[in-house]
């Protein structure tokens, strides 16, 4: 048990554990958008249809795409835990995705309550919130 707890303590340390948490997070995303899309667009996340309230038109191509990178994403992530200095360049990944979706629905809020409105920011800041504490603390030497 006391192995596990160390692990887990360095791994928040030198920021594999925060990538991982973003990782596990993005996981049924990925696998809604790639393997079921129209369930995505119409559904995500979980029955609230924010995707479907744009009003943009469906794709298959497009929400397929966007499952398949999500999963990509995933995969480097988890792949993280057992591979400490792919932190920073997941962490930057991560950032670039983050702030990039956070701007654009910044800008589309359209056909969300105010409640929905919350709960997507919200959900939204976490990536490029872990993706900036992993880039400040992976690759530093152990305290």
């Amino acid at each position: 048990m006391g192995g596990s707890t160390s692990t887990l303590r360095t791994s928040a340390r030198d920021g594999r554990l925060g990538i991982v948490v973003l990782g596990v997070m993005f996981l049924p995303a990925g696998f809604q958008a790639a393997l079921f899309p129209q369930s995505f667009y119409d559904d995500f996340p979980v029955g609230r249809g924010w995707i479907a309230a744009t009003g943009d038109p469906y794709s298959e191509h497009l929400v397929r795409d966007v499952g398949a990178l999500f999963l990509a994403l995933v995969v480097v992530s988890l792949w993280t835990w057992v591979e400490p200095r792919l932190a920073r360049p997941v962490a930057a990944a991560w950032l670039v995705q983050g702030l990039l979706h956070l701007t654009y629905h910044v800008g589309h809020l359209d056909g969300l309550d105010g409640m929905d409105e919350a709960a997507m920011l919200g959900s939204l800041i976490i990536v490029p919130i872990l993706a900036l504490a992993t880039l400040a603390t992976a690759g530093r030497a152990p305290a």
